[in-house]
């Protein structure tokens, strides 16, 4: 089955492109997830206006199923995982108290 890519307007060239998968690799890079070969494969085709954003995560999916569950990317599953203390209820060291602020400045 063969698609004609498709470019919005912000990726009409080969600059924009780059620019849009900079951005992406930027997000992934400050959650410490670098891409994986494939993506970086695909990336560059879309760059080059091979493929376009839906064909790219088309085939990215197809490659890579997320693991079954209701949560691929949870670390344990519901109800298990480490025995931890729940975390102190929340007190705001600052209170304000509204009926003192002044009615009009």
């Amino acid at each position: 089955m063969s698609h004609t890519p498709y470019f919005s307007a912000n990726e009409q060239t080969a600059q924009q492109r780059r620019d849009v998968v900079t951005f992406a690799v930027g997000v992934s890079l400050s959650q410490s997830r670098h891409p994986s070969p494939l993506l970086v494969s695909l990336q560059h085709q879309y760059i080059a206006g091979q493929i376009d954003l839906e064909q790219l995560s088309a085939r990215l999916d197809a490659a890579c199923q997320p693991a079954p569950g209701p949560d691929p990317a949870a670390k344990y599953a519901p109800g298990e995982g480490p025995a931890v203390e729940p975390a102190p209820k929340y007190s705001p060291y600052l209170l304000f108290d509204e009926s003192l602020a002044p009615k009009s400045l």
